[in-house]
């Protein structure tokens, strides 16, 4: 990582809010991998678990733009730090539930908690990275992201084998108050890393809140919400329930889907890599988007197609995984490219305020599919959409140059 980051102590900043970042998203999928064995103890449909993933995305929806501004005006260390927090108690408390009331009310909590990241992360990397290496500092970021996403399959249903479920959630919402003591011990490195940006606000004319959403409300920003609003529908689709899906389509043994699983989002891992390096040699262009955005909604739409063995499943989720990763750079310094000095707090939460809205609606498309519909839906749409989202690129570049 110091390869990537050009100024002192930068890598100690990017290995901070890596760790915190890596977290988040095991947190934001650890229920998916167990669905089985919840739907089975809490005596619910997939659907209401899907419903479940609904309460985490609204409150972190609602959080998003909130903290995004607050991000901008006090800094990161306090807001990254807390959330952490409070999300590591409300996973672990999960390994209490009896009830599915309360398994909603501890995962929408945490979802709350879920908002600070993606705000304090890359206000933080905006003023620490060299712009010509801006993309690859995204790209290690949303690395670790997407690798907590890889691992965490792999996480539950080993600590679910070895133990049962409520160890797996006590286990993993210890490790995040851990890596949050560690964020908030370090957190002088947040501090400066985001005085810069206050600095350069305080010399100017604070903007106004009502200035503040006009910029939100500008087109190309608008288009950057939606992307990430499709996105979150295809993907978090795809990471809810492709191991459901593969389990009722062909009897798949649930640690081989699981399996699948890992592949899909450990090739979102390292084409995120790929795609940072490659951004930074060649800039943001339509094309890139465009080629990753068709592979990827190609592949998905052939494993609900064709009958295949599962290695060939795996090999093709890991394929489109790694095409859907390799985008990652270039829509990233693509928001960066439209964001104003000093916003870049309150523009990145609110654009991912689409993921939130996307993943929010994503259950209730994909699960009635799995459970009045035909689970082959799950992949044939994700496909499509995949590749409906290009537009939104074309349209952000289009207003980009205007």
């Amino acid at each position: 990582m110091t390869a990537v980051l050009a100024r002192p102590r930068a890598s100690r900043v990017m290995a901070l809010i890596s760790a915190a970042h890596f977290m988040s998203h095991v947190y934001n999928y650890c229920l998916p991998p167990l669905f089985p064995l919840l739907k089975e103890h809490l005596g619910v449909s997939y659907t209401e678990l899907g419903l479940a993933m609904t309460a985490f995305a609204v409150f972190y929806g609602l959080g998003q733009t909130p903290a995004g501004f607050l991000v901008d005006r006090i800094g990161a260390r306090a807001v990254l730090s807390v959330g952490l927090f409070i999300q590591s108690i409300a996973i672990a408390l999960i390994g209490t539930v009896e009830t599915y009331l309360a398994l909603v009310v501890f995962f929408a909590n945490a979802g709350l908690a879920h908002a600070v990241y993606h705000p304090a992360d890359y206000a933080i990397l905006s003023n620490v990275v060299d712009r010509p290496r801006l993309g690859r500092a995204f790209s290690v970021h949303s690395f670790f992201g997407t690798a907590g996403t890889a691992a965490v399959p792999l996480i539950m249903v080993a600590l679910a084998d070895l133990f049962d479920w409520r160890v797996a959630f006590m286990t993993i919402g210890t490790i995040g108050l851990l890596v949050a003591l560690l964020v908030w011990t370090q957190g002088s490195m947040l501090e400066a890393a985001t005085a810069a940006g206050r600095a350069a606000q305080a010399d100017e004319k604070a903007p106004s809140f009502r200035a503040s959403l006009a910029l939100l409300a500008t087109l190309p920003i608008l288009l950057c919400f939606l992307f990430s609003f499709v996105m979150n529908i295809v993907f978090g689709g795809i990471r809810t329930f492709s191991v459901a899906a593969l389990v009722d389509m062909a009897g798949t043994p649930l640690a081989i889907a699981n399996g699948a699983l890992t592949g899909f989002t450990a090739g979102v891992s390292f084409g995120v890599l790929l795609g940072g390096v490659l951004v930074d040699r060649i800039g943001t262009r339509v094309a890139t988007a465009a080629t990753g955005l068709v592979i990827a909604g190609a592949l998905l739409a052939l494993v609900g197609t064709v009958s295949l063995p599962i290695a060939a499943v795996v090999a093709i989720l890991t394929a489109a995984g790694f095409a859907r990763g390799a985008i990652q750079g270039t829509r990233d310094l693509m928001i960066f490219s439209v964001t104003p000095d000093g916003a870049h707090g309150r523009v990145f939460g609110f654009v991912s305020t689409g993921a939130a809205v996307g993943a929010a609606f994503m259950p209730l498309i994909y699960g009635p599919i799995l459970d009045l519909g035909d689970p082959r839906w799950v992949f044939w749409l994700s496909g499509l959409l995949t590749v409906l989202a290009i537009a939104t690129f074309f349209g952000v570049n289009r207003a980009r140059r205007r």
